[in-house]
């Protein structure tokens, strides 16, 4: 039997005469039931001991049912998929626009100081980045131990990453109570110098002193103005306080790059992006390499020996403006410091107010500090430009501040010698070995 179908159900309607029998069934069916069958009107019999014997009283009886429901095909019964409602349209107003804008703007503010304005996305920067290779270095001298010796901070662009080494300075003359420590970062100039140097040192007197490159004492300024070049704010961004907003971005020279280095300070999220994106399509290999410079990158840092290649065989004539290059230099590679060494670039004095600019603030920072500040002309190139005896420049304001020692121009220009340099700015290995312990005496002169 199928269970789904509903059971039948039956009544028997009996009545003494055939008048209230149609009574009784008239009755049923305005219910909602149905007569089954046919009403009968028949003779009682009775018994009266020895067999049935007529009455003579009348039976009336008729049966009544429910209705039975027509059976349904289960092959032809289909659901009816829901049908939502359509929304009502509701018109923009003012205030529902500025309601949007508004959670909008509080949720990536949210964002913007929990992930970045904190510091927790520094922790996981592509390493081998820009930022990511500054806010490394910064973090390791930021968090080092005292060594209870007198400490030298070095400062610099790629020219000291690749030109100082630490290690080679610990091991020369240790009796002497020194440590050097090499803070140089690619791509650095003054002005990162000044935000680097005030957040290692914020007391002035973590250091017996501390040294600064010019690369060059000529202030020559070159096809780039220093002062607007943008990329700068990946260096110093985490370094950055609200308070540096107006100055720093005013720092910059063109309307343009201002624009973007104000939309950058305000959101740091923007300087990010690139390197969010990459985090959010490769986050794996990016927490691998996190890891793994970790745990390592200070011990890479202080054991790298230097570059093995050098420029033995170039040559360089001013005079005639022609350069002879070692055998088996890529023609590009000739191209390039043909370039390098004879294009003539306008001297309008940009690079010489950007030193002073910055140079100043950080030296006047420890004006009344015991902290020896060293300014250094390290070794140039293999052939460096002639010098165009400019009258004024910014060593010759910085020399102005007592506290402030100008290391002569020519002490490492033995050095400038193209067997020394792997390429026009970077000394290699060779010349690391040579121009770290030169140096180290230099500073010591003037530490003692």
């Amino acid at each position: 039997m199928d269970s789904s179908k509903s059971p039948t159900e039956y009544r028997v309607c009996v009545a003494d005469t055939p008048e209230q029998l149609a009574g009784q069934v008239t009755e049923q069916l305005s219910q909602g039931w149905h007569l089954h069958g046919y009403p009968f009107v028949d003779l009682q019999f009775q018994s009266n001991g020895n067999g049935r014997q007529l009455s003579g009283n009348l039976f009336c009886q008729a049966m009544v049912r429910t209705p039975i429901a027509a059976p349904v095909a289960k092959a032809t019964v289909r659901a009816t998929p829901a049908v939502r409602p359509e929304r009502p349209k509701v018109p923009a107003t003012f205030r529902g626009v500025a309601t949007f804008l508004a959670v909008l703007v509080c949720g990536y503010l949210i964002a913007e100081f929990l992930f970045f304005r904190s510091g927790f996305y520094t922790r996981y920067l592509e390493p081998e980045s820009s930022t990511g290779s500054f806010e490394r270095t910064f973090k390791l001298e930021k968090n080092r131990a005292p060594t209870r010796k007198k400490e030298v901070l070095v400062v610099g662009s790629s020219r000291l990453a690749e030109g100082f080494s630490a290690k080679l300075s610990d091991r020369y003359k240790p009796e002497d109570g020194y440590r050097f420590f090499n803070c140089a970062v690619p791509s650095s100039g003054a002005r990162t110098f000044y935000y680097q140097i005030r957040d290692l040192d914020p007391q002035r007197n973590r250091y017996a002193a501390i040294a600064i490159p010019i690369d060059d004492f000529n202030d020559l300024d070159d096809i780039e103005d220093v002062a607007d070049r943008v990329s700068d704010i990946r260096l110093e961004i985490n370094r950055l306080r609200v308070t540096d907003i107006v100055p720093y971005t005013l720092s910059f020279t063109r309307w343009k790059s201002r624009r973007e280095i104000l939309r950058g300070v305000l959101f740091k999220g923007t300087v990010y992006q690139l390197d969010l994106a990459d985090f959010i399509e490769h986050p794996t290999e990016r927490l691998a390499r996190v890891k793994m410079f970790r745990e390592n990158a200070g011990g890479w840092g202080y054991d790298y020996g230097g570059i093995e290649r050098n420029l033995a065989g170039l040559n360089v004539d001013w005079t005639t403006r022609h350069a002879t290059y070692p055998p088996g230099m890529p023609e590009d590679q000739r191209r390039f410091l043909e370039n390098v060494f004879f294009e003539k670039h306008l001297q309008r004095g940009r690079n010489r107010d950007f030193e002073v600019r910055w140079l100043g603030l950080l030296v006047d920072r420890y004006r009344d500090s015991k902290t020896k500040i060293i300014i250094f002309q390290p070794p140039r190139g293999p052939f460096p430009r002639p010098s165009p005896n400019l009258p004024w420049t910014a060593v010759d304001e910085l020399r102005k501040r007592s506290w402030v020692t100008i290391i002569d121009s020519h002490k490492f220009e033995s050095l400038e010698k193209p067997e020394l340099f792997a390429d026009h700015v970077h000394l290699n290995s060779e010349g690391r070995k040579i121009f770290t312990p030169m140096f180290v005496d230099a500073v010591k002169e003037v530490v003692h």
